[in-house]
């Protein structure tokens, strides 16, 4: 019911599948994927017709998704789902934090020459976070030219 509701109101989902987008003249293939945990990945469906040179922005609630995309063109992929750890423990790190991959909790992070940015977000569980701030995240993304983590044009991150 929500999904058709949103769909009315002119959202699309993308739920394993992509669309093109254009913004300030530069063509865009965002490919969404469903949910990790409830094995709802279908990254196949999510990029038919995406083409590999293309620019392409995998988005994904999980980043544990990244394995299931790994054989697909991306150029940069957008998650959360982690809440940054939630508890960040002092000398150990976010060792409750939802994710197989411990080192895909929060930021910018690089798999295999591959921009990854996990959100922290500004929920939580339990009404509790400790030593993650939340963070509504701006990233500005440009086509081509050189960045911090690539060839792909990932920028900055603006955190509060």
């Amino acid at each position: 019911m929500v999904e058709r509701i949103l769909e009315e109101a002119g959202v699309h989902l993308l739920h394993n599948r992509a669309m093109e987008v254009e913004v300030r003249g530069a063509r865009w293939t965002m490919a969404g994927v469903g949910d990790w945990w409830s094995e709802e990945v279908d990254a196949e469906r999510a990029f038919r017709g995406v083409k590999a040179d293309g620019r392409v922005i995998a988005l994904s609630h999980n980043p544990d998704a990244k394995e299931a995309l790994g054989g697909y063109a991306w150029d940069l992929m957008l998650c959360g789902h982690t809440h940054g750890g939630q508890v960040v423990i002092p000398f150990v790190g976010p060792h409750y934090a939802p994710v197989r991959d411990k080192r895909f909790v929060a930021g910018l992070c690089d798999w295999n020459g591959r921009p990854i940015y996990v959100s922290r977000g500004v929920g939580h569980f339990a009404s509790v976070r400790f030593r993650c701030r939340p963070e509504a995240t701006v990233l500005e993304v440009k086509a081509g030219g050189e960045a911090r983590t690539g060839p792909w044009g990932v920028v900055d991150s603006l955190n509060g």
